[in-house]
């Protein structure tokens, strides 16, 4: 199943070559916050090889399927019958776990019977310290700089540390002696996790982690064909700028309360969908290599195209007008009731089961202004990676053997177990029909261990959205050749750590020539100044990581 989120590089192979730090995502400007931070440290020169990836191709047959990027889709429960083992025996030896792991729940109660269960299965007992995501960061921070770790620890991909690397190195496990190349073949779960997902998690060149994976597409244009159908004749299909145009003012209309497309503020920076157009008009997806060199999104003709033309969309009335203080929260809510057709989101959100019945939800598939080829931002792969306290050999192969367990793939009976739980206690069958019961709805997700190891996320759910599971499908096929890479994804730089000032003053410029209380050269003063300020030291960083990594291939 999906759940919500908040995606070595090297010049010559992007994906084999990110070695050198926790990832700098920079892929729009409501993340450059969070683009990597703390100090830069030095780059190994013995750079680990990614585990190898040995798909697991066991298990019930989908109903459509995927492949490495494209998520299979299966309507319902895998009948018993289907169900094989993924691990031999219980990985654990009777002790115990302590994790501290990031939650979007409710805490589950005390006396849990899932997290019971589970622990028998395991043969292990867990500690779960589950801390939610708006504070996440300052009890990681107060964690990490107490002398007592837990076992287990989360790092989000999204929203390094300040100081990862170095916390990484004094703390916590290298893992690159027990999962590097086929050293993962010990773990066979472990190595059916894709080779992009286990990139975040190989920082200065050696592996500190277990990777959340995620599927590899970044940011989406949400819409309802449903409604622009009846609108317009047809689900939207633009092919070019004046197709979306024209698609635009067919269906807002401001008498009726429908708008064509919101972005969304709420107290931070704007957000107008910058990724879905810019990658529309090919800015590069955070930053290029042309000619040896890394230019950034900003620096781009292409960039100034795509703030224009958002200008000029909402100009023309085809953007709701509280886009400027709009939460995410009401951007959803307006899409659910119509007010708005068309608004930038995760993928996950295609398959939101709290959507009142009969609302369909689709996305816009990519395409270029001009009418070439559509692009789609490539995300770093993985929601976080779970680093292990540093331990003795022993200790450290018994809970690589448990995140294996619980890393199992659809279709097997470890995988059935972890997201059910036990038979009439937190689940009921009916045939290949599975209902959580309530305990099972209040215990097993919200026990949140699958932050801890989690196998290849598919496109199924336990509540019957058919067509949901369809349409996202369908989405990710159209789309999967458009992925466009960052040549940065997964680097460090300890100047985009410190960037978010600098970052939030430029796209507050970008937002006041949206709105018309700025001109275009206000915009490129404001872009002279973010380079001066922070973006050519970030672009030196970042040349010298992959200088080294050139060096060390």
């Amino acid at each position: 199943m999906n759940r919500p989120t908040a995606p070595a590089l090297s010049r010559r192979n992007l994906f084999k070559g990110t070695a050198l730090g926790i990832a700098a995502l920079g892929t729009g400007p409501l993340l450059a916050a969070c683009s990597g931070s703390g100090a830069g440290a030095a780059a190994s020169g013995d750079i680990a090889a990614l585990p190898s990836y040995l798909p697991i191709t066991k298990g019930p047959k989908p109903d459509l399927k995927g492949n490495a990027s494209v998520q299979p889709v299966y309507y319902r429960a895998p009948a018993e019958s289907e169900l094989f083992r993924s691990v031999a025996s219980k990985p654990g030896t009777g002790g115990r776990l302590s994790a501290f792991v990031v939650t979007y729940y409710s805490p589950p109660p005390a006396n849990n019977s899932y997290l019971k269960y589970i622990s028998g299965q395991v043969g292990t007992s867990f500690d779960m310290q589950l801390v939610p995501g708006d504070s996440y960061a300052s009890k990681f921070a107060t964690m990490t700089a107490g002398g007592d770790l837990p076992d287990l620890v989360q790092f989000l991909t999204f929203a390094p540390p300040q100081g990862g690397p170095q916390l990484l190195q004094a703390k916590f496990q290298d893992l690159s002696a027990y999962l590097s190349g086929d050293k993962v073949k010990k773990y066979p779960n472990l190595a059916n996790l894709s080779e992009a997902s286990w990139a975040s998690a190989r920082v200065n060149g050696r592996i500190y982690g277990v990777p959340e994976p995620r599927p590899p597409f970044g940011s989406i244009l949400v819409c309802r064909p449903d409604l622009i159908e009846k609108l317009t004749g047809q689900e939207p299909a633009p092919k070019n700028e004046a197709d979306f145009t024209e698609l635009c003012k067919q269906v807002t209309s401001e008498r009726a309360n429908r708008y064509a497309i919101c972005g969304q503020g709420g107290g931070g920076s704007v957000e107008w969908g910058f990724d879905f157009f810019a990658a529309m008009f090919g800015v590069p997806n955070g930053w290029k290599l042309k000619g040896g060199k890394l230019v950034n999104k900003y620096e781009t003709d292409e960039w100034l195209r795509t703030i224009s033309y958002i200008k000029k969309l909402r100009g023309a009335g085809y953007y709701h007008p509280d886009t400027p203080s709009l939460e995410n929260s009401r951007a959803k809510t307006y899409v659910a009731n119509g007010t708005v057709l068309m608004h930038m989101d995760g993928i996950s959100s295609l398959l939101d089961i709290t959507l009142p019945k009969g609302v369909v939800t689709g996305a816009v598939v990519p395409f270029g202004a001009d009418g070439g080829k559509g692009a789609n931002y490539q995300g770093p792969s993985s929601f976080g990676f779970t680093a292990m306290k540093k331990a003795d050999k022993k200790k450290i192969e018994e809970q690589l053997a448990v995140l294996d367990y619980l890393a199992a793939p659809y279709g097997s009976q470890e995988y059935f177990k972890l997201r059910n739980g036990q038979d009439g206690v937190h689940f009921r069958r009916d045939g290949r029909d599975v209902e959580l019961t309530k305990a099972g709805r209040t215990m097993v997700e919200p026990t949140t261990l699958f932050r801890i190891a989690e196998g290849p996320q598919v496109l199924t759910s336990t509540i019957r959205i058919d067509e949901q599971l369809r349409r996202s499908h369908a989405w990710q096929v159209a789309s999967q050749d458009m992925l466009v890479q960052n040549p940065v994804q997964g680097l460090y730089s300890e100047t985009a750590s410190r960037s978010a000032s600098a970052t939030t003053s430029l796209t507050d410029t970008f937002t006041s020539y949206i709105l018309g209380r700025a001109d275009l050269g206000a915009v490129k003063s404001a872009i002279s100044s973010w380079k001066s300020s922070v973006g050519d030291a970030t672009r030196d960083e970042y040349t010298r990581q992959l200088d080294k990594q050139s060096a060390a291939s």
